[in-house]
């Protein structure tokens, strides 16, 4: 089998049904090493994870024959499922439909990383980049 090369990096924001508060610090301290588990069994590479108690965002490489979508939708779903059913954490824990994705270049990854980490220092202080924010529900 041929080998592909490929550097098809991701910045993918999505959020809490209605944007509900309800990531806590003890389910932001579980989704980190959750997702990147799942990711690494997907064939991606998760680079960051920050966000907010009402949204999430990710930097990851997707390899080409792989649907974005498809890896949002399952790391959304295998998300709530552990949340709900497998550690109990909370019972009614959900995604909002829809996710925001932009590619970005490999040159970019540390900016890109800054500004994930950095996610509840810019909610605080109102230095968002509004497209770096932004997610369509209606996909």
């Amino acid at each position: 089998m041929s080998q592909v090369f490929y550097k098809t990096f991701y910045h993918i924001v999505w959020s809490t049904l209605s944007r509900q508060p309800i990531i806590t610090p003890e389910i932001e301290k579980v989704l980190l090493p959750f997702f990147d588990n799942k990711t690494k069994r997907y064939s991606c590479s998760l680079y960051g994870i920050g966000g907010t108690e009402n949204h999430i965002h990710i930097a990851i490489l997707i390899p080409p024959a792989k649907s974005v979508s498809d890896i949002v939708g399952k790391l959304k779903g295998s998300s709530s499922y552990f949340l709900n059913k497998e550690l109990q954490i909370t019972k009614n824990f959900t995604w909002q439909d829809g996710f925001g994705v932009l590619s970005f270049a490999e040159k970019d990854l540390k900016n890109i990383l800054r500004y994930i980490h950095n996610q509840k220092e810019h909610h605080k202080n109102g230095t968002l980049n509004e497209v770096m924010e932004r997610i369509e529900t209606d996909i």
